[in-house]
């Protein structure tokens, strides 16, 4: 095998039929060291986990478009859990790649929807959000064969979210293609499938990586003194953040909670289950509005989200209050028979001496279509924090399996997203931060304080339902 830093192995990629003039590139001076196995693997699987900084991303968007250019008959599908994600990172990282390969008259770009294109074959590489109406399952190409998939952010999406992708990555291929999986991801949570799946036991189907950014020849001593400064101060920081080893988020608050156990994929709610909503206003912020059922032992299931996200971290939609109220009221019915809601006690402070509170709006609007108004919710955000923290932790039964006292359908996206990335109050280390995108963790909180929990519970009576999630099953029947 030549050197992967050879220019003219790289001019001979790029310069298929197709391509009017050759490409002459240095791939040390645009990609630099520590991702030669990476850049070559042909495996099915090709799963990296990572600190920061150490060129997951960048080199991953790279190899892409070197890839494209060289077989004329490759396409690529990128996968993010939530596609309006897509633009900001994936997107912005695969043209940032184009200008540095000095390649951009050959390629296409269109926003609406996401699309690259090389116009000289024609070939694609198309984006997909997991909550795109825009079926993964579905996806054809006009030019070759989709045989490349990138998943950004690996650890946001489920097990069976990713072999539902898996699965419709199939077909014969040209000789000279392979069917590829690459998954990017840092390994915050260290009871994820991922870990399980493919670190653990790998199959010789799958290739690992661990980086870190001491592969970066790139970073500033700026850079470099931020983490040696972490070294010090943070050493469990650091493993992760740093070394990219398997452990708890960066200063994760709620450390209890484990993506295997507490995220669930949907099922058909009894109808006599007890179902509420609870919810934390935002505007300039996102408001998140969450829809529980309780079971038979006292158990919390969210199974319905509505997040007032405006496309990036912590920037919410601007709405009105009585524009949210009728979101609302599309989303729930009365057939549905919510018992009550539970709404930010900011909610009901009034800011001028006329007009209705925010609460008033949002009821108001309920009320209109016949639903259960919000009531205000109880006070108390670490007595609220640690009610969440006891459900997360669950009992164990007789069997010795963990049944935790909370569940998430998995179309919760965005609660599973930003739950695990809260960390500490800087002021008191007691608290979660507030200052963070803690808007569906509030939401759960006010429903936690709503249903006091005790552990150990008592035996399950026996019901005709049954649901069960990977690690643990609870069935009722006749």
């Amino acid at each position: 095998m030549s050197n992967w830093y050879d220019d003219r192995e790289l001019i001979k990629e790029l310069n298929n039929e197709q391509t009017p003039e050759p490409v002459h590139i240095s791939l040390k001076d645009v990609v630099g060291s520590g991702y030669n196995d990476f850049w070559r693997c042909k495996t099915r699987y090709r799963v990296v986990k990572g600190s920061r900084a150490s060129k997951k991303s960048t080199t991953t968007a790279l190899n892409i478009i070197t890839r494209m250019m060289r077989y004329p008959k490759a396409n690529t599908l990128v996968i993010r859990k939530v596609y309006a994600t897509l633009k900001d990172s994936c997107f912005s990282q695969l043209l940032w790649a184009i200008d540095q390969l000095g390649v951009g008259e050959y390629w296409e770009k269109t926003e609406s929807p996401l699309k690259l294109k090389y116009k000289p074959t024609g070939q694609v590489i198309l984006f997909r959000g997991l909550d795109d109406p825009l079926k993964t399952t579905s996806i054809t190409v006009h030019k070759g064969v989709l045989c490349w998939v990138w998943i950004e952010e690996a650890y946001e999406i489920t097990e069976s979210e990713f072999n539902t992708i898996d699965e419709s990555i199939r077909g014969k291929l040209p000789e000279d293609l392979f069917i590829q999986l690459t998954l990017i991801f840092n390994p915050w949570d260290s009871g994820s499938w991922l870990k399980a799946r493919f670190f653990d036991n790998p199959a010789a189907n799958v290739f690992t990586k661990t980086t870190t950014y001491k592969c970066n020849e790139w970073l500033s001593d700026d850079d470099l003194a931020m983490f040696n400064d972490m070294q010090e101060r943070d050493p469990d920081r650091y493993a992760v953040a740093g070394l990219g080893e398997w452990g708890i988020a960066e200063g994760q608050y709620f450390k209890q909670w484990n993506s295997n156990i507490h995220v669930i994929e949907p099922f058909d709610i009894p109808k006599d289950w007890i179902k509420f909503r609870a919810m934390d206003w935002g505007q300039a912020r996102p408001y998140a509005c969450l829809w529980f059922a309780i079971d038979y032992d006292g158990n919390l299931f969210a199974y319905r989200e509505l997040y007032g996200w405006g496309g990036k971290a912590n920037v919410g939609t601007g709405e009105t209050a009585d524009e949210v109220g009728k979101r609302i009221a599309t989303l729930e019915t009365k057939e549905e028979n919510v018992s009550y809601g539970e709404l930010d006690n900011a909610c009901w402070a009034r800011t001028g001496v006329t007009g209705p509170t925010i609460a008033e709006s949002i009821n108001n609007e309920l009320i209109k279509h016949g639903l259960v108004s919000f009531g205000e919710c109880s006070k108390g955000r670490l007595e609220g924090a640690n009610a969440f923290k006891e459900r997360l932790l669950g009992y164990k039964n007789s069997k010795g399996v963990v049944v935790p006292g909370i569940r998430f359908f998995s179309t919760c996206i965005h609660t599973i997203r930003t739950i695990p990335m809260i960390g500490h109050d800087k002021h008191n280390p007691e608290l979660y931060d507030t200052t963070a995108e803690d808007h569906c963790c509030d939401a759960v909180i006010y429903g936690c304080l709503s249903r006091p929990y005790a552990t150990p519970r008592p035996k399950a009576k026996k019901y005709s339902h049954k649901y069960e999630s990977k690690d643990s099953v609870t069935a009722w029947s006749v």
